[in-house]
């Protein structure tokens, strides 16, 4: 246990986990206007989201199911993903999180030979931990390395039944230009899909 907990901080010691709850998750910022007629306002799409991840958090078990946020820039996926790792460790469980960038640099060093520890193995750690937060898919230098190392872990997790949050701005359309359409269809027939509307939050707050 004392292993495990030191490589799970290792892999957060860069994580901005303290940073982000529920509590300070603000709905303000989000139009109440409809972007388009008939369609549901940024405020009430992520109203209904909120509500969602704070029921996801408290009922938060290795059984949970696998959670996709998508969708544009600055619109809270970051602050969420958090806010539901915070509550998983607060009950006990083992969270990892990362941007993929970091994540499979991470795993690219152990690979080749390039780590700081050799005795490391954070790829086992990413698949068994209770849940793994992968963060901005999408924004990674894209390599033939890269794209199997992310298929691999997530698909991994898939087979043992282990939940896995991924936030990303990318479309399913660009999801499948960047990886592919066997990534895409593992992802749509696994994942819980939670799409994020509005403007850039930190944009706003800035008064943008």
């Amino acid at each position: 246990q004392l292993l495990r907990n030191e490589a799970y901080r290792r892999l957060n010691a860069l994580s901005p986990l303290s940073l982000s709850t529920f509590d300070n998750f603000s709905l303000e910022y989000y139009d109440t206007a409809p972007l388009r007629e008939g369609a549901a306002s940024p405020r009430r799409r992520m109203e209904d989201i909120l509500g969602y991840c704070q029921r996801y958090a408290q009922s938060f078990s290795p059984a949970s199911p696998n959670l996709l946020l998508q969708g544009a820039t600055g619109l809270g996926k970051t602050h969420l993903s958090l806010a539901i790792a915070n509550a998983a460790i607060e009950k006990g469980f083992g969270v990892v999180y990362g941007s993929t960038q970091n994540i499979v640099s991470k795993l690219e060093k152990e690979r080749f030979g390039r780590g700081a520890e050799e005795d490391e193995d954070s790829e086992a750690h990413l698949i068994s931990c209770d849940l793994l937060i992968l963060d901005d898919l999408g924004t990674e230098f894209t390599t033939s390395f890269s794209t199997a190392a992310v298929y691999n872990c997530i698909n991994s997790r898939i087979m043992a039944g282990r939940p896995t949050i991924i936030s990303t701005n990318l479309s399913m359309r660009e999801l499948e230009k960047s990886y592919s359409e066997r990534f895409v269809s593992r992802i749509m027939g696994h994942y819980v899909r939670l799409e994020f509307l509005g403007r850039d939050v930190r944009q706003r707050r800035r008064g943008w």
